[in-house]
């Protein structure tokens, strides 16, 4: 690298302002202030199966319609990517975040069916006009669904279950169609769930891989790509156990012809720890490619 920047004349202080310059605004820098339509942020509850599960909906700042991403969370969510939801504003769309039932204080029992259920729940929240009106989300037609490890599944599986999701983001997905494939895998991340779940009520690890293992059929993610290849789609992979099924996702994305595919691999590990600007850029030029499809009438 510092060879290459030599032949080419740079100094790696000017190799770093390039590379903000190519940088989306929305990653490194505040927009300008709107006093009118300013950004906002709401503490809010989103009722599923009898429980108001604990969410936060940022809103974007500036006249004119916004769509809005669910941001979904992994198991148990000690990384919440409040960093890309900001970016994600300030790109111009809403954020949701919330937090299952069973996790980190909202109240009911987790697992993977009911987060499921809650994601869906989620969605409907979004689309209800009474809400749309009170939070000024002003394109709920626009919904966008992101998901990181377990929420990267949840993604998934809310996207291929419900056509009328405009795009869905996976990044790291977990697959847990294939989490009781192999024996030495299975080891290894029932161990580190063993020690991870203090937030999670209501389930234990063994219990959720049981869980897993009776919906191996309807839960393996690569066999959703039929359904999920007339949309936009992106995946982003790290260096981690969800690397082969996310490249296996890819794949059968491609042999289904699949309409508009983003694949983008990171050198990181699984929680995007020593890459998070990247995964930021990555995620925004993303979006931003569905604002200018919308306006050309393509989604």
């Amino acid at each position: 690298m510092v060879l290459a920047l030599v032949l080419l004349g740079l100094s790696w202080s000017g190799y770093q302002q390039l590379q903000a310059q190519t940088m989306p605004s929305a990653v490194v820098a505040d927009p300008a202030a709107d006093k009118k339509f300013p950004p906002g942020i709401a503490g809010i509850t989103i009722p599923s199966h009898g429980v108001e599960m604990d969410a936060t909906l940022y809103l974007a700042g500036g006249e004119g319609q916004h769509g809005t991403v669910i941001l979904l969370l992994g198991l148990p969510g000690y990384e919440s990517n409040i960093d890309l939801a900001q970016s994600i504003r300030r790109a111009g769309w809403n954020v949701l975040i919330f937090h299952y039932r069973g996790t980190w204080g909202t109240a009911g029992s987790f697992s993977f069916s009911s987060a499921i259920e809650d994601t869906a729940a989620a969605v409907q929240f979004l689309r209800d006009p009474a809400n749309t009106a009170k939070y000024r989300m002003d394109d709920p037609r626009r919904l966008v669904v992101v998901g990181h490890s377990m929420g990267g599944f949840l993604a998934g599986y809310e996207a291929s279950h419900d056509p009328a999701v405009t795009a869905v983001a996976i990044i790291s997905g977990v697959n847990l169609g294939r989490i009781n494939g192999n024996p030495d895998e299975q080891e290894t991340r029932l161990k580190r769930w063993e020690t991870n779940l203090h937030p999670v009520k209501g389930s234990t690890a063994p219990e959720l891989f049981a869980e897993a293992k009776r919906h191996t059929k309807d839960w393996d993610y690569v066999q959703w790509s039929e359904a999920l290849r007339a949309r936009p789609v992106l995946l982003v992979g790290a260096e981690d156990q969800n690397k082969a099924d996310m490249d296996a996702l890819a794949l059968a994305l491609r042999q289904k012809n699949a309409v508009a595919l983003s694949h983008q691999d990171v050198s990181t590990d699984h929680s995007f720890s020593d890459h998070r600007i990247a995964l930021q850029q990555i995620v925004i030029e993303w979006l931003g490619t569905l604002n200018k499809e919308r306006t050309e009438g393509i989604y």
